[in-house]
């Protein structure tokens, strides 16, 4: 019979070991290089990037391999590639680097005077409909603070939130609000087709769907809103337009396409209002139902920081000016 002291470590007693070796041994850079050697498939051009020599870097690599007890990567005749295990590991690496990344700003902010870092993501309506204008005001009221915000898309705003990498998002309604998180309505949004200023459609008080089959349109990738809006503007002509060479969610993309053609594109309102309210561009008179979410907050009900629900704060009670009575 086998001995008690010879029987292997359960899972959790294996993982806590390389735990603990892990926290004594892994040096911060080690982590780094592995991650460039990932991205760059070379240890010379990893250890070029970090200011080592290759063999250094070659000898750090082999250390964290028997550190683990697995090959990280697999050497090839053009350099190395991810094995399967560090391919796994990449994302957590590159989420701890990140949060270093944060803890740094925030230390290198605190040293000079800043008494909180508040990291927001947004999508790009509540950008360009609500935040942009509304973040300098707050500002002004609290220069203590600082304000990082990143631009992505709606779900990966929604994950970088539950992994607490962002302190709160400004999206649009989800379905569904996740458990210990509060929505808070900030901006009503609607479809709109819009033009370049020269268009001929532009002065027409009203524009009907079957004038729009002859446009050249610009148009949205397939699976967004906006590609559905697209074909239920045309539902009742029983066809689409016929000439739509260029398909793009680019914004900058967009406004040069339509300042320089006759082109038709349909976004939200919130995306493309500041340039309208510029003149760059004109909303043609065509209507659609209001197909929309409202753009709002999306914030923990406790945050950690106390930044956090003063912007909150503010930002609800200037979206109470331009709300309707019958948000929610």
């Amino acid at each position: 019979m086998q001995s008690m002291n010879t029987l292997p470590l359960p899972n959790s007693g294996r993982s806590s070991a390389l735990l603990n070796r892990l926290l004594a041994r892994t040096r911060l850079r080690q982590l780094q290089l592995l991650i460039l050697i990932a991205d760059l498939g070379s240890i010379q051009r990893a250890a070029e990037v970090v200011g080592q020599t290759q063999s250094s870097a070659t000898k750090a690599l082999s250390e964290l391999e028997r550190m683990v007890g697995l090959p990280l990567f697999e050497r090839h005749a053009r350099g190395v590639r991810p094995t399967l295990i560090c391919r796994d590991l990449l994302p957590l690496l590159r989420s701890m680097l990140g949060s270093l990344t944060g803890c740094a700003e925030m230390l290198a902010a605190a040293a000079q005077g800043a008494q909180g870092v508040l990291s927001v993501g947004a999508i790009t309506g509540a950008l360009s409909g609500f935040l942009g204008r509304e973040l300098a005001p707050f500002l002004q009221q609290h220069p203590q603070l600082r304000v990082e915000v990143v631009e992505d898309s709606h779900h990966a705003l929604l994950a970088a939130l539950a992994a607490r990498t962002l302190d709160m998002v400004l999206v649009r309604e989800p379905a569904v609000v996740a458990s210990g998180m509060r929505f808070v309505p900030l901006l009503q949004d609607q479809v709109v087709a819009v033009a370049g200023p020269s268009h001929p459609l532009h002065r027409k008080r009203v524009v009907h769907a079957n004038q729009m089959l002859e446009q050249q349109w610009v148009l949205a990738p397939l699976s967004t809103q906006m590609h559905e809006a697209f074909e239920r503007l045309f539902e009742s002509c029983a066809q689409l337009p016929q000439h739509s060479p260029l398909i793009t969610r680019s914004l900058p993309m967009l406004l040069e396409y339509l300042r320089t053609t006759n082109a038709v594109a349909l976004t939200p309102l919130s995306v493309v209002q500041p340039f309208v309210q510029a003149g760059w561009l004109r909303v043609l008179a065509l209507q659609f139902p209001p197909t929309l979410a409202a753009i709002g907050l999306l914030v923990p009900e406790t945050p950690e920081k106390h930044g956090v629900n003063l912007l909150a704060e503010f930002l609800a009670q200037v979206a109470v000016k331009s709300l309707p009575s019958h948000s929610h």
